[in-house]
Protein backbone atom coordinates (compact mmCIF):
# COMPACT_ATOMS: atom_id res chain seq x y z
CA UNK A 1 0.00 0.00 0.00
CA UNK A 2 2.59 2.22 0.85
CA UNK A 3 4.53 1.61 -2.38
CA UNK A 4 1.31 2.58 -4.35
CA UNK A 5 0.80 5.27 -2.66
CA UNK A 6 4.12 6.89 -3.45
CA UNK A 7 3.66 5.58 -6.72
CA UNK A 8 0.63 8.14 -7.29
CA UNK A 9 2.37 11.07 -5.40
CA UNK A 10 5.12 10.79 -8.04
CA UNK A 11 2.72 10.77 -10.58
CA UNK A 12 0.58 13.41 -9.30
CA UNK A 13 3.73 15.83 -8.86
CA UNK A 14 4.72 14.82 -12.46
CA UNK A 15 1.43 15.71 -14.28
CA UNK A 16 0.82 19.02 -12.02
CA UNK A 17 4.63 20.21 -12.00
CA UNK A 18 5.26 18.97 -15.99
CA UNK A 19 3.19 19.87 -19.19
CA UNK A 20 1.92 17.61 -21.00
CA UNK A 21 0.57 17.71 -24.62
CA UNK A 22 -2.78 17.90 -23.33
CA UNK A 23 -2.38 20.64 -20.92
CA UNK A 24 0.10 22.75 -23.25
CA UNK A 25 -0.49 21.85 -27.17
CA UNK A 26 2.67 22.37 -29.13
CA UNK A 27 2.20 25.15 -31.53
CA UNK A 28 2.26 23.99 -35.11
CA UNK A 29 5.42 24.44 -36.55
CA UNK A 30 6.29 21.45 -38.13
CA UNK A 31 8.51 20.64 -35.14
CA UNK A 32 7.52 17.42 -33.04
CA UNK A 33 6.01 17.71 -29.29
CA UNK A 34 8.47 16.56 -27.99
CA UNK A 35 10.92 19.87 -28.49
CA UNK A 36 8.70 21.57 -26.68
CA UNK A 37 10.42 23.07 -23.40
CA UNK A 38 8.47 22.54 -20.26
CA UNK A 39 7.12 25.66 -18.11
CA UNK A 40 9.51 24.81 -15.28
CA UNK A 41 12.69 23.41 -14.11
CA UNK A 42 12.59 22.25 -10.34
CA UNK A 43 15.86 22.89 -8.74
CA UNK A 44 16.88 21.53 -5.05
CA UNK A 45 19.30 21.07 -2.85
CA UNK A 46 19.97 20.60 1.17
CA UNK A 47 17.49 23.60 2.27
CA UNK A 48 16.30 25.00 -0.80
CA UNK A 49 14.01 24.61 -3.71
CA UNK A 50 13.55 27.04 -6.71
CA UNK A 51 11.80 26.76 -9.97
CA UNK A 52 12.97 28.64 -13.40
CA UNK A 53 12.04 28.74 -16.77
CA UNK A 54 14.29 27.31 -19.51
CA UNK A 55 14.25 29.74 -22.28
CA UNK A 56 14.03 28.93 -25.60
CA UNK A 57 16.92 27.34 -27.71
CA UNK A 58 18.54 27.15 -24.44
CA UNK A 59 19.98 23.94 -22.82
CA UNK A 60 20.40 23.57 -18.39
CA UNK A 61 22.87 22.09 -16.47
CA UNK A 62 22.68 21.17 -12.78
CA UNK A 63 25.67 18.89 -12.98
CA UNK A 64 29.10 19.28 -14.31
CA UNK A 65 29.01 21.96 -16.16
CA UNK A 66 26.91 23.60 -13.22
CA UNK A 67 29.34 22.77 -10.84
CA UNK A 68 32.50 23.46 -12.85
CA UNK A 69 31.05 27.41 -12.31
CA UNK A 70 29.61 26.87 -8.54
CA UNK A 71 26.31 27.52 -10.00
CA UNK A 72 23.08 25.39 -9.53
CA UNK A 73 22.12 26.12 -12.19
CA UNK A 74 23.33 27.10 -15.72
CA UNK A 75 21.80 27.51 -18.92
CA UNK A 76 23.55 27.96 -22.11
CA UNK A 77 22.61 28.35 -25.93
CA UNK A 78 21.65 25.55 -28.17
CA UNK A 79 22.79 27.31 -31.08
CA UNK A 80 26.89 26.44 -32.07
CA UNK A 81 27.63 30.41 -32.79
CA UNK A 82 26.07 31.35 -29.49
CA UNK A 83 28.26 29.07 -27.50
CA UNK A 84 31.49 30.20 -29.34
CA UNK A 85 30.74 33.30 -28.10
CA UNK A 86 31.24 32.40 -24.57
CA UNK A 87 27.93 33.32 -23.00
CA UNK A 88 25.78 31.30 -19.97
CA UNK A 89 23.27 32.53 -17.81
CA UNK A 90 23.41 31.01 -14.15
CA UNK A 91 21.32 31.12 -10.85
CA UNK A 92 23.65 30.65 -7.19
CA UNK A 93 21.70 30.12 -4.11
CA UNK A 94 23.56 32.07 -1.49
CA UNK A 95 23.17 32.49 2.04
CA UNK A 96 21.97 35.84 2.89
CA UNK A 97 24.26 38.11 4.66
CA UNK A 98 21.74 40.99 4.26
CA UNK A 99 18.35 41.76 3.84
CA UNK A 100 18.92 44.45 1.15
CA UNK A 101 20.09 43.04 -2.36
CA UNK A 102 22.17 46.42 -3.00
CA UNK A 103 24.54 46.04 -0.19
CA UNK A 104 25.96 42.64 -1.65
CA UNK A 105 25.69 44.07 -4.60
CA UNK A 106 28.35 47.07 -3.20
CA UNK A 107 30.00 44.32 -1.81
CA UNK A 108 30.52 42.53 -5.34
CA UNK A 109 31.75 45.18 -7.05
CA UNK A 110 34.02 46.11 -4.75
CA UNK A 111 35.55 42.81 -5.10
CA UNK A 112 35.46 43.55 -8.51
CA UNK A 113 37.01 46.99 -8.91
CA UNK A 114 40.29 45.18 -6.43
CA UNK A 115 40.23 42.38 -8.90
CA UNK A 116 39.88 44.69 -12.02
CA UNK A 117 40.72 48.43 -11.82
CA UNK A 118 39.29 49.22 -15.42
CA UNK A 119 35.91 47.60 -14.53
CA UNK A 120 33.12 49.72 -15.28
CA UNK A 121 29.98 49.65 -13.75
CA UNK A 122 26.38 50.41 -15.03
CA UNK A 123 22.52 50.11 -14.10
CA UNK A 124 20.53 47.21 -15.33
CA UNK A 125 16.99 47.45 -16.27
CA UNK A 126 15.52 44.35 -15.19
CA UNK A 127 13.49 43.15 -12.56
CA UNK A 128 10.99 40.80 -10.67
CA UNK A 129 7.09 40.29 -10.79
CA UNK A 130 7.54 39.94 -7.18
CA UNK A 131 11.02 40.05 -5.45
CA UNK A 132 13.40 43.03 -4.48
CA UNK A 133 16.25 42.89 -6.85
CA UNK A 134 19.48 44.90 -7.32
CA UNK A 135 21.33 44.67 -10.89
CA UNK A 136 24.52 45.83 -12.22
CA UNK A 137 26.31 45.39 -15.65
CA UNK A 138 30.17 45.16 -14.33
CA UNK A 139 31.99 45.16 -17.89
CA UNK A 140 35.71 46.26 -19.21
CA UNK A 141 35.05 46.84 -23.19
CA UNK A 142 36.10 44.79 -25.56
CA UNK A 143 37.13 41.91 -22.80
CA UNK A 144 34.11 40.86 -20.66
CA UNK A 145 30.55 41.98 -19.59
CA UNK A 146 28.81 40.59 -16.54
CA UNK A 147 25.04 41.19 -16.04
CA UNK A 148 24.84 40.65 -12.30
CA UNK A 149 21.09 40.66 -10.19
CA UNK A 150 20.53 39.73 -6.70
CA UNK A 151 17.41 38.67 -5.74
CA UNK A 152 15.88 38.36 -2.54
CA UNK A 153 12.80 35.80 -2.05
CA UNK A 154 11.52 37.44 1.02
CA UNK A 155 12.27 38.59 4.49
CA UNK A 156 11.46 35.24 5.81
CA UNK A 157 13.94 32.91 4.04
CA UNK A 158 17.54 32.90 4.77
CA UNK A 159 19.00 32.76 1.34
CA UNK A 160 18.99 34.62 -2.28
CA UNK A 161 19.54 33.98 -5.27
CA UNK A 162 22.72 35.38 -7.34
CA UNK A 163 21.54 35.70 -11.78
CA UNK A 164 24.29 36.49 -13.71
CA UNK A 165 24.70 36.21 -17.33
CA UNK A 166 28.72 36.18 -18.47
CA UNK A 167 29.95 37.62 -22.12
CA UNK A 168 33.19 37.72 -24.10
CA UNK A 169 34.26 40.09 -25.87
CA UNK A 170 31.01 42.02 -26.86
CA UNK A 171 27.55 43.07 -25.03
CA UNK A 172 24.62 40.72 -24.62
CA UNK A 173 22.56 40.65 -27.89
CA UNK A 174 18.88 41.82 -27.49
CA UNK A 175 17.87 37.58 -28.10
CA UNK A 176 20.23 36.80 -25.14
CA UNK A 177 18.78 39.86 -22.59
CA UNK A 178 15.67 38.14 -23.87
CA UNK A 179 16.57 34.52 -21.98
CA UNK A 180 18.11 36.46 -18.98
CA UNK A 181 15.26 38.64 -18.35
CA UNK A 182 12.66 35.44 -19.18
CA UNK A 183 14.83 33.26 -16.54
CA UNK A 184 15.08 35.89 -13.78
CA UNK A 185 11.25 36.62 -14.02
CA UNK A 186 10.52 33.29 -13.42
CA UNK A 187 12.31 32.37 -10.50
CA UNK A 188 10.32 31.28 -7.42
CA UNK A 189 11.59 29.88 -4.26
CA UNK A 190 9.60 27.44 -2.48
CA UNK A 191 9.62 27.10 1.57
CA UNK A 192 11.58 24.20 2.31
CA UNK A 193 10.62 22.21 5.37
CA UNK A 194 14.47 21.30 7.00
CA UNK A 195 13.91 17.92 9.11
CA UNK A 196 16.51 17.17 11.43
Amino acid sequence: MRRSMMAFLICFLAFCCCPTSAQNPAPVTGKPAVDKKMNGLMVYGDDFLFSVKEPGNWDSDIDKVARYYYSNIIFIPENKLSRAAHVNIRIRVNHKETIDPSEDMQTDMRGYKAKYPKVNFSDLAVSHPTYKICAKLFYIENDFYEYVVYVDPGPNVTKNFSVVMSKDSTPATPDEIKAFKEILESLFWFPVIIQK
